[in-house]
């Protein structure tokens, strides 16, 4: 597993003056919380972090040896690179209804997550739209007022901003639910799909034809199918 970044800091203490053990571990607990914490503040660190002491995770900084004892702060970029992509995916989306951009959704191991902000370094996060049409939009086959492919094109940014996320994107079934019009998720095609031969031009940027429409033979297309969802897959390492 790749971590974004590890707080291991020296404390240096003063104890000319007699103190206890246990005064002498709660020093250096306190110190230790405090790098902690304002590294977090400063914006260097993520506030989803495990804490090391001697090795153990999960350890409590007073258990730490007090001679060449150890506390150290993993911290993961993934809850901040899920967030920020769920928002880029929103501020990416065409405006219309606003449908759309309200079915942005984040699932963490396929469901929803309560916590976006304290996401578990070593989870899978998936964002997706659950409107009907968000395969279209994704693949350019719906003419929309801004350039298609919104989850594709999040992946090169997400490894530029944020060293040690993987961001793959896949075509995925959903678990059941409602999108942001009360329509059913997953979305069972009434009909074989089209391919409609419309195309963005990234390099002129503007909508062109390839070809002419045509039904398409894929067997995920047919009528009576669960529609597959694009979907951002986002995980630590």
């Amino acid at each position: 597993m790749t971590w974004a970044k590890i707080l291991r800091e020296q404390i240096h203490l003063n104890t000319s003056q007699i103190l206890s053990s246990a005064e002498l571990h709660k020093m250096v607990a306190d110190e230790c919380r405090k790098n902690r914490d304002d590294a977090i503040a400063a914006g260097r660190a993520s506030p989803t972090y495990e804490t090391y002491v001697d090795g153990r995770k999960g350890g409590r900084e007073e258990d730490v040896m007090l001679q060449g004892g150890v506390v150290s702060y993993v911290f993961s970029n993934l809850a901040t690179a899920a967030n920020w992509a769920l928002s880029e995916c929103r501020r990416r989306s065409p405006v219309s209804s606003g449908a759309f951009r309200k079915s942005w959704i984040m699932l963490v191991n396929g469901e929803q997550y309560a916590e976006i902000e304290n996401i578990p370094s070593d989870q899978t996060v998936m964002i997706v739209n659950t409107m009907p049409y968000a395969r279209k939009i994704e693949v350019g086959g719906m003419h929309i007022r801004v350039p298609p492919r919104i989850i594709e094109g999040l992946r090169e940014p997400i490894k530029n901003r944020f060293p040690g996320i993987a961001a793959v994107s896949e075509f995925m079934p959903m678990p059941g639910g409602r999108d942001a019009r009360g329509g059913p998720v997953p979305y069972i095609l009434k009909q074989a799909g089209i391919a409609s031969g419309i195309s963005w031009d990234k390099k002129a940027k503007t909508w062109g034809r390839k070809h002419s429409a045509y039904v398409s033979e894929r067997a995920d297309r047919q009528a009576g199918q669960q529609m597959l969802y694009p979907t951002l897959i986002l995980k630590e390492g």
